[in-house]
């Protein structure tokens, strides 16, 4: 089996394009393929989401929302509003308000199990009046891939 590194791919198999940095490769069956750990990237880009400075996407939100294993109803529930509302975000034909992402954010961490610490701190970070602006353009997520090998 032979092995190699890709500096930078873009990963678009969440939904929605994410930047993979220091990629560990290997050759099977005559393909390369990543040598990654799937559920750690999914963990990662959850954080990620978490801590995003900007707005969530309708692709983020429903990566999100898979994730957590839930329907519209459930997730639309978990946030306090209407499955069409979850359904608007989605296709963004609507953004989430601020105060309705923040919750989603502070969900996230909540799943994740963060300490305490890294929660207060995460928490902090966040600024409502950067996530209430309209979009900014959009810049995939970079995960440091390393940590994440097979």
């Amino acid at each position: 089996m032979k092995n190699r590194k890709t500096e930078t791919v873009i990963y678009e198999g969440l939904g929605f394009p994410i930047r993979l940095i220091n990629v560990p490769m290997k050759k099977a069956f005559g393909e390369w393929v990543f040598d990654i750990n799937f559920n750690h990237l999914q963990i990662a880009v959850l954080l990620l989401l978490a801590k995003k400075q900007t707005r969530l996407t309708g692709k983020e939100i429903r990566f999100i929302r898979h994730y957590l294993r839930q329907s519209t109803h459930a997730f639309a529930k978990l946030l306090g509003v209407t499955h069409v509302a979850v359904l608007k975000w989605e296709s963004e034909e609507r953004k989430m308000t601020s105060s309705t992402e923040i919750c989603l954010r502070l969900q996230i961490l909540d799943h994740l199990e963060v300490t305490d610490k890294e929660f207060r701190k995460i928490y902090l970070t966040f600024k409502p009046e950067v996530i209430s602006k309209k979009r900014v353009k959009e810049e995939p997520l970079e995960v440091e891939v390393e940590k994440i090998a097979c």
